[in-house]
């Protein structure tokens, strides 16, 4: 079987259901309806619509407002959305089994479908739950360039600042707005996440999570961009728009629950069912608490992380993608990345892996597997601060392999490695760009080795990803037993190589040895979410492993490599 094949049936296997779930994709349907709009509103969508009052918005709209321009949802589960100026948001999944559509037939649905995802691209939103939070929290997230927000029936703000919060209403003339997440809670608790750490505000409270760090932290006293709360008023419904649609929507006489005192961090009318605020936290508005010393320790990829809210945050999961070749009894080259679970991966102590999950290769198929280090010994390791990825391989002794019908594939590494790269722990996937091309600079590797015991040097490699087509490009320049290796490639993103939609898979069509043409290749990996971009709407880094054969079929090189820096 050719290496593609080998590629094509180990992704076939991985993402059986997620054919069968685009299959049943239904064709974007009602999210709700806009309430409230002044100035320069509209929806990012074919063809692209202007929004007034009364007008739908759909799923997988982009809801764009303008310069002194708002914008007022009522989603269909009762959920009241409002927009501030120059945001963007993106409707990613609105689904209430219990609503009724604003036009066309019923639709039947079970409790299970409930599911409400919102993207913030740009600027920044309040919001009010609806049915579907209150109901299970589970079926709602809000996805960020640093992090996803899940609530457990709540009232709160975000805002995200990208070089543009300088000149924000409340913020004072010559002030720099650090860039990145703003939060604010006024009723319930939030729940915010990323790959370094977890961190619960309940009401009165706020935080900011940098665009650079992404790591999260409390803050004692109103963020200057939320003082001015006029961007994050609801207007009653029979309010109509300014007359000059640049004033801010009427005032609330605090005689409702959507009553705000000036700085909008404490409710004049709470809900008396809203979870109070933890005497132990910091950053109550309320005045009620005195703010104590934060706990800070160290997560498991060696980031900081707050225990202030006295417990440690759970493991979350890690994209891994390995490569060796031969393996088994299969004569050709491979490569395979899969998303593993806390129970399914190891870490030593020093935070490399030593077990995960994968597939295994097989002459008619390829199926799931379980990797154990066995006797075999981390021949190398790497670390990557900013992207938070870890790499290294196998080597020496025997790999324990089972396979899922409790087969022993065991793998002797005596003579080979297996190379792998792990991304960070996530509790949600990276949330990936429509559109946009990133080049990515090489910031490590594990030394490449081939089956009859060489270890050479990655001497280049060069990543691409166009996020438009789904594409990805990978080149590599290898000098291993005296030969020099180049490969080039290319390969599909997420659903386009039946994947999830942060992993890829690819070809390398074009491989020489000294010069002579004739060889083939096989990569596969995964985008991770933080590093340093000049574009924070591009994933911060790629982790990437590969496989390359002689025409002859005798020899082969593998290795990994990790990139950033976009």
């Amino acid at each position: 079987m050719g290496a593609k094949m080998i590629k094509r049936s180990v992704s076939t296997i991985l993402t059986a259901a997620l054919v069968l779930a685009a299959g049943n994709a239904a064709l974007a349907a009602d999210a709700g309806t806009v309430t409230f709009a002044t100035g320069s509103v509209s929806a990012e969508r074919q063809p692209a619509a202007a929004l007034a009052r009364g007008d739908t918005v759909l799923v997988e709209d982009f809801v764009i407002t303008g310069a002194a321009s708002r914008a007022q949802l009522m989603m269909i589960d009762g959920a009241k959305v409002a927009i501030r100026p120059n945001s963007r948001l993106k409707i990613e999944e609105y689904v209430y089994a219990t609503a009724a559509p604003a036009s066309g037939p019923a639709v039947v649905t079970t409790s299970n479908d409930n599911s409400s995802v919102i993207s913030l691209v740009k600027g920044g939103f309040r919001t009010i739950t609806g049915a579907i939070g209150k109901e299970d929290p589970a079926d709602y997230g809000v996805r960020t360039a640093v992090g996803v927000l899940g609530i457990r029936g709540t009232d709160f703000a975000a805002l995200f600042c990208v070089g543009d919060c300088n000149a924000a209403p409340g913020v004072t003339p010559g002030t720099i707005v650090p860039d990145g997440l703003y939060l604010m809670v006024t009723e319930g608790s939030i729940e915010f996440s990323n790959e370094v750490a977890n961190l619960v505000l309940t009401a009165g409270q706020f935080a900011f999570i940098p665009l650079d760090t992404r790591r999260a932290t409390r803050l004692a006293t109103t963020p200057p961009v939320f003082i001015d709360d006029s961007d994050f008023r609801f207007v009653a419904e029979s309010s109509a728009p300014p007359p000059d649609g640049s004033a801010s929507p009427p005032e609330d006489d605090g005689s409702s629950p959507l009553g705000f005192d000036e700085k909008l961090g404490t409710r004049r009318a709470p809900d008396s069912s809203a979870p109070e605020s933890d005497s132990t936290e910091q950053g109550s508005g309320s005045g009620r608490d005195t703010p104590t010393q934060s706990i800070q320790g160290i997560d498991r990829d060696g980031a900081p992380v707050d225990l202030t809210p006295g417990n440690s945050p759970d493991p979350g999961n890690r994209s891994i993608s390995y490569s060796t070749g031969p393996l088994g009894a299969i004569d050709t080259i491979f490569s395979g990345v899969m998303d593993n679970s806390p129970g399914q991966y190891q870490l030593d102590g020093s935070n490399a892996l030593t077990g995960f999950d994968n597939v295994y290769p097989a002459r008619t198929a390829a199926g799931p597997a379980t990797y154990d280090i066995g006797t075999a010994s981390i021949g190398e390791s790497g670390f990557d601060s900013m992207t938070v990825m870890r790499w290294g391989r196998w080597a020496g002794g025997t790999a324990a392999v089972t396979l899922s019908d409790g087969t022993d594939a065991s793998q002797d590494l005596g003579t080979q490695s297996i190379h792998w790269i792990s991304s960070p722990e996530w509790a949600a996937p990276p949330v990936m760009p429509i559109m946009g091309i990133a080049n990515y600079s090489l910031i490590g590797s594990t030394s490449p080795t081939d089956n009859l015991g060489n270890t050479g040097v990655l001497g280049a490699a060069t990543f691409q990803a166009d996020f438009t087509r789904m594409l990805v490009d990978s080149t590599l320049i290898i000098d291993i037993n005296g030969a020099t290796w180049t490969a080039a490639g290319q390969g599909d993103i997420g659903a386009i190589a039946l994947l999830p939609a942060h992993l890829f898979l690819g070809d390398y069509t074009a491989v020489t040895i000294d010069g002579v043409t004739g060889g083939t290749g096989v990569f596969s990996g995964f985008f991770s979410q933080p590093g340093a971009t000049s574009d924070p709407s591009y994933p911060g880094g790629a982790g990437l492993t590969y496989s390359l054969q002689d025409s002859g079929g005798t020899i082969t090189v593998s290795g990994a490599a990790a990139f950033g820096n976009p």
